[in-house]
């Protein structure tokens, strides 16, 4: 055999080309090591060759040379190993100067995605070589490229943005999801393309045996007797049952699939709402729906548009649902071009308006696709639209990352790939502030203009780079101080995927702490997050693992792990939300000046509506005059929801004129009693600091709201504007008082 791999040319061709694109890998971040990445390129590659080399062996060999097609297929497949073979010596030798995380899991891709399609590719291409006497080549690259278009056409076609392909394996879609949990689906697929290749080398043998019987002009007892058709049309028989299943599968999706996943659709004067029937009844069903709409008058008078098309909104139970249904397990997306959105229903609040943008831009879109000619003008718009990105203003968001000397390639943002080449906090944030100030200096059809054909001298007379100076200048205006430098490195000084360890490995690794933090398996948390860490210095392992100390009740090892990660210049700054647990761990060890000043950090950096709540509670226990040794409790031990409220009950009999306890059992049972916590937050006098005052006025308001009495929803977020502590507060209040009116108008109000 090897004598003949030596003296066939067109296999050393192959051999040579896996090669130098296994070494260029090799420098190549992302494809280094033994992932998904290097795989599915391997995949391509390889089945384009394996199909290649199949037709001109099969050529070179004549009749006389090759026996049977089975004998045939099983010595070339021998061959074709060989081109395995390269690829995974070379990149598994990288893996002595690169790290690979997980090399069994890197295998089992291998295994599933380069080493099916080659069988696959060398089946076809055994069919079209007994078929066809001329032009076996052009129709086999007709073929390869033909089945590869599928992933094209299912997920433009349809819901779905990931694909099952015999030639790929699996395509993920662009996301920016780095967890990738599809072994078991894949393996299944898989199954089913070893299913596949057999029915091709059956239908070769099929038309093997016709081409001899045409050549010699006689019909053998054997021709006759064939028992491969009929095996091929069982076999074929099973794959057609896999495909009719393959939604309930998980293999692929569709709008009737997903529909009857979900339960529930409503139809409004622009929408088709798809949703959980399960989750949202009620006045939270009527919100829902007008929310919709409101967002869609206010971003049709934005961008002067009047679509004539109703959009289809999904709105998922789960991320693990939507991972399932249409494959962006944590991304929202928007379909333009379908006029779609898929959005997990958590998120809904504050993704919805952004991704409605995206849709409702098809309007000016470049034609056919119906989108921006390149990311940073479909991304800049959207942004533009919400004005708030990271709890600021755009404008001073952008400032605040030039301050943090990031130098970004402006120009390369608004390119074809540019947009992606950065983290996307920086892409997103920089490319929304130049297109707002694109839009109120020169007015929104100018920016469709350019959206559309991306000529910036068209559209504003004057070339990207003069354009992107006057947005400097006017950024220029933002005066910063050391809070919003600490902010804007957190924010933007964070690698892309491209420049991560290991980025899959880590990703599911660090879900699987997710899950076992979820459900309360701390010294499980405790190891899995270690042994993340181990293998990469990754910013959410660190978060989980001081999580799990401090809820073992390790509050030493806690602030020994969290003080030696702060240390760390390289990582520091992407671990500012941190500070907050930190201080916890200091207070539950009576270093109350090291809390107090901890929490200081984490107020000023206003890091998220969240963050900013916690941390001015705590300041309000710590600095207040008020103070209980019981209340620590809540902040320091895992305890019950039972005994939790239970405890909150007994601090508010005990102290009925403090504002603390009344203001935490609002907290508890806002989801059950809202009415209850109404009542305990207008009970409670006026909070010391402002930060936790506008929290009370705001989720007060929210409570009205979410139970229909908006004139009291707006008394409650008018008197929040009184006490802003900055940010970009004031956007998000003004919002929440034209969103009262519009319920007002109509649903009506309690009031």
């Amino acid at each position: 055999m090897n004598s003949r791999i030596l003296s066939d040319r067109a296999f050393l061709t192959a051999a040579l080309l896996v090669t130098l694109v296994s070494l260029l890998c090799t420098r190549i971040p992302l494809f280094n090591y033994l992932g998904f990445e290097f795989s599915a390129l391997m995949s391509l590659l390889l089945s384009l060759l394996a199909g290649l080399v199949t037709i001109s062996s099969w050529q070179k060999s004549g009749e006389a040379g090759r026996g049977s097609v089975w004998r045939f297929s099983f010595h070339l497949l021998s061959r074709l190993s060989v081109l395995l073979v390269i690829p995974l010596a070379i990149i598994s030798v990288n893996a002595f100067f690169i790290k690979n995380c997980s090399f069994p899991h890197g295998l089992m891709l291998f295994a599933l995605l380069p080493l099916p399609a080659v069988v696959f590719s060398h089946a076809l291409a055994l069919l079209v070589a007994a078929w066809l006497k001329s032009w076996r080549r052009t129709l086999f690259v007709m073929l390869w490229v033909g089945t590869l278009s599928h992933i094209v056409i299912v997920t433009l076609s349809g819901p779905q943005i990931f694909a099952f392909n015999p030639m790929l394996g699996y395509f993920p879609g662009f996301t920016y999801d780095e967890t990738l949990n599809v072994l078991d689906r894949l393996l299944l697929y898989r199954i089913g393309t070893l299913g596949a290749s057999l029915v091709l080398l059956l239908l070769a043998v099929v038309a093997e045996r016709r081409s001899v019987q045409s050549a010699t002009d006689t019909e053998s007892p054997q021709i006759r007797r064939s028992w491969e058709l009929p095996a091929a049309g069982a076999f074929s028989l099973c794959l057609v049952g896999m495909w009719f299943f393959s939604d309930r599968l998980a293999l692929s999706s569709s709008e009737d699939h997903i529909r009857d996943e979900l339960g529930a659709v409503v139809e409004t004067d622009h929408f088709v709402i798809v949703f959980p029937d399960t989750m949202v009844t009620g006045r939270h069903r009527d919100h829902l729906i007008q929310l919709h709409e409101f967002h869609y008058r206010e971003i049709a008078q934005f961008l002067r548009v009047s679509p004539d098309k109703k959009i289809t909104s999904y709105l998922y139970a789960s991320p693990e649902q939507k991972g399932r249904l249409m494959g962006a397990r944590g991304t929202n997306i928007a379909k333009p071009w379908l006029w779609e959105i898929h959005l997990n229903l958590a998120d809904v609040d504050g993704v919805l308006k952004h991704e409605l943008v995206h849709v409702m831009a098809a309007e000016f879109g470049f034609p056919f696709v119906r989108v921006g000619v390149n990311s940073g003008l479909i991304e800049g718009l959207a942004v533009a639209a919400e004005q708030v990105e990271y709890y600021e203003h755009i404008h001073k968001l952008a400032a605040m990352a030039f301050a943090v000397d990031l130098k970004p390639d402006m120009e390369g943002l608004f390119s074809l790939t540019g947009f992606m080449q950065a983290h996307p906090g920086v892409s997103y944030v920089l490319a929304g502030s130049f297109a707002r100030f694109l839009i109120d200096r020169f007015g929104i059809q100018r920016y469709k203009l350019v959206y559309q054909f991306g000529s910036f001298e068209t559209a504003y007379n004057r070339e990207l780079p003069a354009l992107l100076g006057q947005w400097r200048r006017f950024l220029a205006r933002y005066a910063l101080n050391d809070a919003d430098r600490e902010k804007a490195r957190y924010v933007f000084k964070r690698p892309s995927i491209f420049a991560k360890e290991c980025a899959r490995v880590i990703a599911n690794l660090n879900a699987e702490t997710r899950e076992l933090l979820g459900r309360k398996e701390y010294a499980a948390a405790l190891a899995s997050s270690t042994k993340s860490l181990e293998l990469s210095n990754n910013i959410e392992a660190t978060n989980q693992k001081a999580l799990s100390l401090f809820r073992l009740g390790l509050y030493e090892e806690t602030i020994r792990f969290v003080e030696e990660k702060l240390q760390d210049s390289a990582v520091a700054h992407t671990l500012l939300p941190l500070k907050l647990m930190l201080g916890d761990a200091y207070w539950a060890m009576d270093s109350i000046p090291r809390a107090k000043k901890l929490y200081q950090d984490v107020v000023l950096a206003r890091l998220s509506m969240g963050y900013d709540e916690a941390s001015a509670l705590r300041q309000e226990i710590l600095f207040g005059r008020w103070a209980s040794s019981e209340i620590r409790t809540l902040f320091r031990a895992e305890m019950e929801d039972q005994e939790r409220e239970g405890l909150l009950h007994r601090l508010v009999s005990a102290s009925p004129n403090e504002p603390l306890p009344g203001f935490l059992l609002a907290r508890e049972i806002v989801s059950r009693e809202p009415e209850k916590a109404i009542e305990l937050l207008e009970g409670i006098p006026r909070m010391k600091f402002d930060a936790l005052e506008y929290h009370r006025l705001r989720r007060m308001g929210n409570l009205h709201f979410s139970l229909g009495n908006y004139q009291k929803a707006k008394i409650s977020y008018w008197q929040a504007l009184n006490v802003m502590t900055g940010g970009a507060q004031g956007l998000e209040i003004e919002e929440r008082l034209k969103l009262c009116d519009w319920m007002e108008e109509k649903l009506g109000s309690r009031n």
